[in-house]
């Protein structure tokens, strides 16, 4: 909008600009008589010179030359008074052109550009002394004119200087109320768009509000499925321990353990995701030791050592599950393997992150095994670990040796 305000004053100024020249081209034809009249025929064509000049900068202006337009008046009124002046005296009024003289700097340049408007008036400011001093001290003689010449002149030059000063005015009293118009145009516009922010700042206001109550629903509703979920697996693991507790035979009640142990694993996630704020991951160091907690409750065996140093990590459901039962697995098995005929032994968990994935370290110093043969026959914890390491879209790398425990190695992306 002020853009648009700026260009449009413009070529307000513009259009003026001619107005002037052609203005200052009529004021300009009377004096060809009076000169020619008296018979000064080389300062009648310098008059036709000047008029000719005033046309040139209209004829510039509608060329889109304005700067060259602007320079030329400058040149051109400066040339005319200086030349007539010390032509026909400085008693002629010639002179008196020259109080139009900050009019028409004004006319020419807006006040941003002061450095033009300094040049421009210092050179009508020059001139003026110039010619008064020239013709106080009489350095060069003025043309004899006929009588009463002078006052003619001197009553055309106080009346066009006049005029000219006037239209100048009144062009900047109508350039101003113009002005003033798109100023007020502008503010009503402004204050149009400014009610419409306003509107649109109390609809997103509302619309935010209506979020931030549907993301808190989700979330209550998320956090109660996760209690429920925790419930429910809490059941489930006390029916297979009540059952477990009719079971006779060793192999079925191990089987029994285990699988309480994996949901055991499941429900304590599902808790730690409850009473977590952020509902979309957990830190997984608190959970990772509660783990450990609950699968050392489930062994005889309390002289096995685990050492976690886990990384501050967290982890959303969808890699926090495979994760906790791939943990879960690994751990059981040294219980169950590694240990059978030891009495003390340490596990060794590590996890951490780097810039753009996890790294889960696990090593216990038990009995080891034959990876080849393991690998073979594909127990149910084998594959077990396997199948969650492809959910965590891992690279798993497994090393052991008889009698110096294992050591597994997986990495996957977060």
């Amino acid at each position: 909008m002020g853009k648009a305000i700026l260009i449009k004053n413009e070529k307000e100024r513009i259009k003026f600009i001619n107005q002037f020249c052609y203005l200052t081209a009529v004021l300009a034809s009377p004096y060809l008589y009076i000169l020619y009249l008296n018979k000064l025929i080389f300062s009648t064509g310098v008059m036709l010179l000047i008029i000719f000049l005033f046309l040139t900068s209209v004829y510039l202006n509608k060329n889109n030359k304005p700067n060259f337009s602007k320079a030329l008046i400058i040149f051109t009124t400066n040339f005319a008074v200086t030349y007539f002046s010390l032509l026909l005296g400085f008693d002629s009024g010639v002179h008196l052109f020259l109080f139009s003289a900050p009019l028409i700097t004004y006319l020419l340049f807006d006040f941003i550009k002061k450095t033009n408007i300094i040049f421009t008036m210092l050179l009508y400011v020059l001139n003026f002394f110039t010619i008064y001093i020239i013709n106080k001290m009489h350095l060069i003689v003025n043309a004899q004119l006929e009588n009463n010449t002078h006052q003619l002149l001197y009553f055309m030059n106080f009346s066009f200087s006049i005029t000219l000063c006037f239209s100048l005015i009144i062009y900047f009293a109508n350039n101003n109320s113009m002005y003033i118009n798109l100023l007020k145009e502008a503010n009503i516009t402004l204050e149009a768009q400014q009610m419409q922010m306003q509107i649109k700042n109390i609809e997103n206001t509302e619309t935010n509000k209506k979020l931030s109550e549907t993301l808190k629903e989700k979330e209550t509703l998320l956090s109660e499925i996760h209690h429920r979920v925790k419930n429910n697996l809490a059941v489930i693991s006390g029916l297979i321990e009540l059952q477990n507790i009719h079971v006779t035979d060793e192999l079925a009640s191990r089987i029994l353990k285990e699988s309480r142990n994996r949901i055991k694993s499941i429900a304590l996630l599902h808790e730690k995701f409850y009473e977590s704020k952020n509902i979309d991951s957990i830190e997984i160091r608190t959970y990772v030791n509660e783990l450990i907690h609950l699968i050392k409750l489930s062994f005889t065996n309390n002289n096995i050592k685990i050492h976690a140093q886990i990384d501050t990590i967290e982890l959303s459901m969808t890699e926090a599950l495979p994760f906790s039962l791939l943990l879960n697995e690994l751990i059981t098995n040294s219980y169950k393997h590694a240990f059978k005929q030891k009495k003390e032994g340490n596990i060794y968990i590590t996890f951490t992150k780097t810039n753009n994935e996890y790294v889960l370290n696990y090593k216990d110093d038990g009995s080891g095994f034959d990876t080849k043969a393991s690998f073979k026959e594909k127990s149910l914890g084998m594959n077990l670990i396997e199948a969650f390491s492809k959910q965590l879209k891992g690279k798993a790398i497994w090393t052991s040796e008889i009698g110096k425990g294992i050591n597994f190695n997986l990495n996957f992306k977060h």
